[in-house]
């Protein structure tokens, strides 16, 4: 456990900030925690950015629900901020909810469109292709059948040819 009675509340923030991104969670936790902490106790405004990554490490160490509640609360601050879309979407990818996590990144990319850690998620996801009958539901057992035989065709590896 590290000491940060030392650290300005400025220096706190950026700390843990940085130790989320490191994706060293447990530090990150304890840091903000003391940040929060202060702001709490000398009844000050916690930053949604900061709030966000509060909810990333807390999730990360552990507490899946409260980190998801935290960055839900820092959204209800601040709904054009990229930084929280991805915190929120990294943290419904590690819940299971995979389409909750797509919707956080197009929403993110739709305000930063360049923006890193969104960009990350969005290829870990990946990228849904159009149906292949588009006149169909993607559900519609045809375009399932023909998108299944489509993926397995692409994935054979092609043969070198002779000459």
């Amino acid at each position: 456990m590290a000491d940060w009675r030392h650290f300005t509340d400025e220096n706190l923030a950026r700390r843990g900030r940085h130790l989320v991104k490191t994706k060293d969670y447990a530090l990150a936790s304890e840091a903000l925690s003391e940040y929060c902490s202060r702001m709490i106790a000398d009844d000050r405004p916690i930053g949604a950015s900061v709030m966000a990554a509060y909810g990333v490490a807390i999730g990360m160490t552990g507490n899946l629900k409260e980190g998801l509640a935290t960055c839900q609360q820092a959204l209800a601050a601040d709904r054009r901020s990229p930084d929280i879309w991805a915190a929120l979407a990294r943290l419904t990818l590690v819940s299971g909810d995979r389409k909750k996590a797509v919707d956080a990144v197009a929403r993110g990319l739709k305000i930063s469109p360049r923006h890193g850690d969104l960009l990350e998620l969005q290829e870990v996801l990946g990228v849904r292709q159009r149906p292949p009958v588009p006149f169909l539901e993607r559900g519609n057992p045809v375009n399932v059948r023909i998108g299944r035989a489509l993926k397995r065709m692409n994935r054979r590896p092609k043969k070198a040819g002779l000459g």
